[in-house]
């Protein structure tokens, strides 16, 4: 397993954790200063399984968290 901190100018998702668990090809997301994770299978599509997690609720919120973890998983394919 892996995990780093990422660093973000959007509200809600300043600090955001990810744990890469290698072995069983999933990667958890949670921000730190507010109560909210997602798991994304990797061996999916992630941007459906984005789309997926982030299609009920508030719709302004989850382009926030859409934002945060399409700019994530960028940084990780690095």
């Amino acid at each position: 397993m892996r995990t780093k901190l990422f660093k973000f100018h959007i509200t809600d998702f300043e600090e955001v954790y990810t744990v890469i668990d290698d072995e069983n090809k999933r990667l958890h997301i949670s921000s730190v200063n507010y109560s909210y994770s997602v798991t994304l299978d990797l061996t999916r599509d992630l941007k459906v399984e984005i789309e997926q997690q982030t299609k009920l609720g508030n719709q302004n919120f989850n382009n926030r968290v859409r934002k945060a973890l399409f700019k994530i998983i960028e940084e990780l394919k690095n």
